[in-house]
Order: structure tokens, then C-alpha cells, then sequence
């Protein structure tokens, strides 16, 4: 059988337990946004997962495949009905375990394995039954073929038959005296058919074949002392059904990799096959990202799977946003979000954003950072038309404030992590920049921005820079100026817009008026005192 991973081309590959966040994570809100993906599905341990960057283009495309198939709504919910099926066989094997009557907890799980069944075979009809085009989709058709057609899985099929019919077999009769209860053999005919036929009830109405219906409460003590009596009465249903049990409800040590938390480790049954699981794992990365976007598409803001290419250094995306923002906004009614256009193309290297304080600057430079992860992984990102730079890594430096643990001044701090970064960066690598060494003078500042962003171009990696020091913008036609832009009647009113445009040198001026309360409106106000 042929070794299948619904995320990595490589399906020996493993993805690192203890992989850690990112370390751009938090400057790009990316922290938040995984957050939001993964909640409720914390048994999956699904951030493992969103952590890494693929370097792999090809294994991004495998992955866009697959999300191209799953935005389609039926396969969508094919995959999700066969996944929830999944997690109630597991919350009920919990369940089970804490029954305190032991042939009660075989039937049960012999009635969780039907379901697990039937769960096997409705997916695989349905899948085959569906126009997938992905590569990934397409060979877990194969794959659950292969199990489904398998001699174990066959063996166990007809051992859940040959039980289920020795258990419908069974008569007794129950007889009740004063305080005292008695079982005994039963030859008297069945009516149950045709009490429910005169009452207008369907057979589906009584369980079809199921033997439970998913009644996992504790017996009584009376109704406890029936089941053993019966037992006694047809031993060989009962025996039967016990070394079944044996065979495929004694639990296995699970592998760690794949089956990452205690639930999941729980349900490591011999009835259960290990890839049915390790690949349910993988799509709910598909399921939880999907899910994520959709009330956010719902409001008409735009997704797209972004077109990718090694050495190509154009972007583009129209209407896209900060996704953390977006999800922000719509749990507050109300507000409403702004979208921008960005774009590199031909020779265009460095987008430089100047503009006046809380006009959208950094929103933009992190929406940037977002789409080239989440490109990374393979996942629709915010925006139409999207074309973004294949990444191999993500550097980001923002201005905090400084750290008087760290044994050196903020500057000097700035400085040896972009060293750092610039050491091992390569043409891949996307840097993003916002309003760096702010902590020194301007002529240090423009210095210093001016060595490094040479420094940038030379090894010609796609940087965002956000600063207020507009002479950045001329040192290379490599560098787009792009300006926050205010309403033009009045200039204090940010319209949080980013466009291409030249510089104007008021950002900078205006910002310090602000520092310094120098503002029209703030001398007006001293005056009036």
C-alpha cells in the first residue's frame, strides 16, 4: 500500500513535535489568526501545522489542489460529515470505557464498529461519486479502496455481520413476581414487526441493524442482572461476541506523530486503521482554514489561491486586507474594513509607505507578511488576483520599545538582529521593516536605513518598509514610494487607503508636530487656555 500524506508529497514526512511559533508570528498578527483557525479542534494539534513554511513550491501546489477541491460546497461537506462521524465514534468510545458492566460495553463497541463501518463505506461512495481534480483527493479515493477491499478490513465486516445476526437470534422472555425477576428461553413468536406496522412506525424506527442506539448511559443493577441472565441462556452469541472485543477493541500504544494528543492516542483500536486517522488529521487543516474565511467571504470580502513562481519577484493582489483586522472587525458590527491594492512588477524590489501616524502603515506592511505565509501553506489568501513571491523565510523588524535586559541600547539591538538576518537571508527571503531606529537622530536614521537597504537590493530580497523618512523613496527606481492617504477636505481624517505616490515630505513634519503638540489643532487649544 502506498505511503499517503494529504499535506507533504513526501508522506514520510513528519512534522516536527514540538516545531515553535514563528518567530514573525507576532509582528504580523499571524499568532492571532492561527489562533482563530484552530479553536475547537485543539485535539488535532493543528498549529504544527500552520507553523512551518513550505520550501517546497511543489508541495504548495499539492496543496492548493486540494483546497481548490474543498471550496467546492459538496466536497466541502462530504469531507466534514465523514470527519464529524469520526470524532463521535471517539467521544463515544470515551464514553464507553466508563461503563461499569462489561457485556453491556461490548455491545456497544460492536455498535461503534458498524458505525465506523458504514462511516468507511458512505465516504468512499460519496468521494467516488464526485468530480475531485486534486492530486492528493484523488489517491485517497485509492487508498480507502484499497483498505476497504483488504482482507482484514473484509474479515471484520463479516465478523460484525455474523455477530449482529447471532444477536438478533436471541429470545427470552422476562418474568416479574412481586419483588423477584427471572429470565427464560423464549420460542414464542417475534411480534415486534408487526406491532410497529399497526402502529404506523417505520423499521428504521427500531434500528435497522443496529443493536444500540447509541445508548452509552449505565445499566441498573435489575437491568444488569437481565443481561447476565440472558447470557447465560445463549452463551455462544456472548462468547463470540467477547473474543471479538478481544480481537479488535483492546487498545495499542499509539504513535505519538500521529495521533498527537491523549484523545486522539485513545482511539488507536485495532478496528480503527492508523492512515484513516492520520489522514482525517491532515484535512482538518483544509476543514479549519476553510471554515475560518467563510463568514468573512460571506461579507463579499474577496479569497483567491495565489499563482506562484521560483525567481519571480512580481506580486500582486487587489482588494486584500489584514485577515487578523478582518476577523477583529467583524466580531465588532459596524465596522467597516478598507482594502488596498499592492504590487511589484518588472524591477521593483522595496514598497516604502510613508504617511501621517495611524494611517494604515503597518496594517499594510503585515498584510503583506500574512499573504506570503499563508501562500506558503498552501491556502487561499486575502485578495483577487493574487501572484505572490515563492518564500523561504519571513523576517520582520518592529520598533518596541527597548529592552533593558537585552545589556545594549535599542539601537544597537535593531542593528545586530538585521546583521543577523541579513547573514542568512537569501534572494527568497521577504523582509518587512516598520519604522526602525526611531530611537536616534534623523540623520543617523536616514544613514543607516540607506546602508541596509543597499544592502537589501544587492541581494535582491522583496522588502516592506514603513518610515517616516520620505528620502527613502529616491535612493533606487528599485523602491515604490507608496503614501497613507488622509481625506483631502480635511487632513486629519485618515481614509486608511494606501496608493503609489510620491512622497511629500509632510508625513514626517506632521508626525513631529504631533510629538511635540505643535499641531494647528493642539496650539489653537493652548491658546484658548
Amino acid at each position: 500500500m502506498k505511503n499517503l500524506s494529504l499535506l507533504f508529497i513526501e508522506a514520510d514526512l513528519v512534522v516536527p513535535a514540538k516545531l515553535s511559533e514563528p518567530a514573525y508570528f507576532h509582528d504580523l498578527n499571524l499568532d492571532q489568526i492561527i489562533s482563530h483557525i484552530i479553536h475547537g479542534r485543539e485535539e488535532y494539534k493543528l498549529d504544527q501545522y500552520f507553523y512551518g513554511l513550505n520550501k517546497n513550491l511543489e508541495q504548495i501546489q499539492y496543496r492548493q489542489e486540494i483546497m481548490k477541491d474543498l471550496e467546492k460546497e459538496k466536497h466541502y461537506k462530504t469531507i466534514l460529515s465523514f470527519s464529524k462521524n469520526l470524532s463521535d465514534i471517539r467521544n463515544t468510545l470515551d464514553q464507553i470505557e466508563k461503563l461499569y458492566y462489561s457485556k453491556q460495553q461490548q455491545r456497544c463497541y460492536l455498535e461503534l464498529a458498524l458505525r465506523y463501518q458504514k462511516n468507511l463505506e458512505d465516504f468512499l461512495e460519496k468521494l467516488e461519486s464526485e468530480q475531485l481534480q486534486s492530486a492528493g483527493l484523488k489517491e485517497l479515493i485509492n487508498q480507502c479502496m484499497i483498505i476497504l477491499d483488504s482482507s482484514k478490513f473484509i474479515e471484520f465486516k463479516n465478523k460484525n455481520a455474523a455477530i449482529v445476526e447471532s444477536l438478533k437470534e436471541i429470545r427470552y422472555c422476562v418474568f416479574i413476581s412481586e419483588n423477584k425477576v427471572s429470565v427464560r428461553c423464549s420460542e414464542e413468536d417475534d411480534y415486534t414487526k408487526e406491532v410497529a406496522k399497526n402502529l404506523y412506525l417505520s423499521d428504521s424506527s427500531l434500528g435497522g441493524n443496529n443493536i444500540v442506539s447509541n445508548q452509552t448511559f449505565d445499566l441498573n443493577h435489575v437491568e444488569a442482572q437481565i443481561l447476565e441472565g440472558v447470557a447465560k441462556l445463549h452463551p455462544e452469541p456472548f462468547a463470540q461476541l467477547d473474543t471479538y472485543c478481544k480481537q479488535y477493541m483492546r487498545p495499542l500504544e499509539a504513535d505519538e506523530a500521529a495521533y498527537p494528543s491523549d484523545s486522539l492516542r485513545a482511539t488507536r483500536y485495532p478496528f480503527m486503521d492508523h492512515n484513516i486517522l492520520v489522514w482525517e488529521r491532515e484535512l482538518q487543516f483544509y476543514l479549519a482554514y476553510l471554515e475560518y474565511i467563510a463568514p468573512l467571504k460571506h461579507l463579499g470580502l474577496a479569497f483567491s489561491i495565489p499563482d506562484m513562481a521560483i525567481n519571480k519577484k512580481q506580486v500582486r493582489a487587489e482588494q486584500t486586507f489584514d485577515l487578523a483586522l478582518a476577523t477583529r472587525l467583524l466580531e465588532e458590527t459596524g465596522q467597516k474594513l478598507v482594502v488596498n491594492d499592492l504590487s511589484l512588477t518588472n524591477d521593483e524590489q522595496i514598497l516604502v509607505i510613508t504617511g501621517p501616524n495611524q494611517g494604515g502603515k503597518t496594517t499594510f506592511a503585515r498584510t503583506f507578511g500574512q499573504l506570503h505565509h499563508l501562500a506558503g501553506l498552501g491556502c487561499p489568501v486575502p485578495g483577487l488576483n493574487t501572484q505572490l513571491c515563492f518564500c523561504d523565510a519571513i523576517y520582520t523588524h518592529f520598533s518596541y520599545r527597548e529592552d533593558i535586559r537585552a545589556g545594549h541600547g535599542k539601537l544597537e539591538e535593531d542593528l545586530i538582529r538585521i546583521h543577523e538576518n541579513l547573514k542568512v537571508a537569501t534572494a527568497s527571503s521577504i523582509f518587512i521593516m516598520n519604522e526602525l531606529f526611531d530611537s536616534t537622530t534623523y540623520d543617523d536614521a536616514l544613514y543607516l536605513s540607506e546602508q541596509i537597504i543597499h544592502k537589501l537590493l544587492a541581494n535582491k530580497i522583496v522588502t516592506v518598509w514603513v518610515t517616516f523618512i520620505d528620502a527613502l523613496t529616491l535612493i533606487s527606481p528599485q523602491i515604490v514610494s507608496l503614501m497613507s492617504m488622509v481625506d483631502t477636505d480635511d487632513l486629519t481624517h485618515r481614509t486608511f487607503e494606501i496608493r503609489r505616490k510620491p512622497a511629500d515630505g509632510l508625513a514626517y513634519a506632521l508626525s513631529l508636530a504631533e510629538k511635540y503638540g505643535l499641531t494647528y489643532a493642539l496650539l489653537m487649544e493652548k491658546i484658548d487656555e
